[in-house]
């Protein structure tokens, strides 16, 4: 796409988490370093299980000394129980906001709108800037294209970034074969947090055997959950697909070898898949 374009996250929730045990209680928390967090920018995070289990992710950014996150309507209810549960003692309020937008722009914006936070994407500078403001005003986007989920996940699927909402389960999704070691969600020295045990020990021990990758469908028609197969290797299975983009979780060693010698996955069903690299 040429021309300047926004795609409008309708499904985020807000909540800020407030009071002096804030940091603290974050940072025992969340897979991400939140002394990271300021004023002028937004980290992105999870919170996951005991067992290193995807539970949600959000974006985190600070508004009059008190951290506000955005997530999917689809694990709000959750995050909340759980962020209340690890509560305890800590001395924090959380509340829900109601009167903030997100967005995200592929464009640069005028820095005299009103709004509250407009930087990269901490994800990637390939998936273009996040935009948070406290008003529906049309004129901060007046000039701007938008563009529906379908077109935007397809973006992400691209650059190998996870939408969680369609692309990750909760309580299953593991964070390392989702490529969330390279979307900047992860502090490998910021200490404890939930789940870190585990997804440290994937790292570090060479656990890891596979990994979701980005492929141009080039002959065929692909399926979510179908098996990607030929008559020697079983390479995986495709987790969604956006027009001619597909997201696939496969085996390292396999995929990495095709890609290794720049060739093309043909499979038993008559793909034909090409890595985005």
């Amino acid at each position: 796409m040429t021309v300047p374009y926004f795609y409008r996250n309708d499904n985020s929730r807000f909540l800020s988490i407030e009071g002096k045990d804030s940091s603290d209680f974050l940072q025992n928390l969340i897979t991400n370093d939140i002394n990271k967090c300021t004023k002028e920018n937004i980290i992105y995070s999870c919170l996951l299980t005991p067992q290193g289990k995807f539970i949600a992710d959000f974006f985190i950014f600070k508004k009059d000394d008190n951290y506000i996150i955005e997530t999917h309507s689809l694990f709000y209810e959750t995050l909340l129980k759980k962020l209340k549960l690890y509560k305890l003692r800590s001395k924090i309020l959380i509340n829900e906001i109601t009167n903030l937008c997100s967005y995200s722009v592929f464009s640069e914006l005028n820095n005299n709108m009103n709004f509250i936070i407009f930087c990269a994407d901490p994800r990637s500078n390939k998936i273009g800037n996040k935009l948070i403001c406290t008003s529906e005003d049309s004129e901060i986007l007046k000039n701007v294209k938008e563009i529906d989920e379908n077109k935007y996940h397809e973006i992400l699927i691209r650059n190998t970034v996870p939408l969680s909402h369609f692309d990750l389960k909760e309580n299953k999704s593991l964070l390392l074969e989702n490529n969330f070691e390279n979307l900047n969600a992860i502090s490998w020295d910021k200490g404890c947090y939930v789940g870190q045990e585990l997804t440290a020990r994937m790292k570090y021990r060479a656990l890891l055997k596979k990994r979701i990758y980005s492929l141009a469908v080039k002959d065929g028609t692909p399926q979510i959950e179908q098996a990607i197969k030929d008559d020697e290797n079983d390479y995986g299975k495709i987790i969604n697909v956006e027009n001619n983009s597909i997201l696939a979780m496969l085996n390292i060693k396999l995929a990495e070898s095709k890609i290794n010698e720049h060739q093309k996955i043909k499979t038993n069903d008559g793909l034909v898949l090409e890595f985005i690299v």
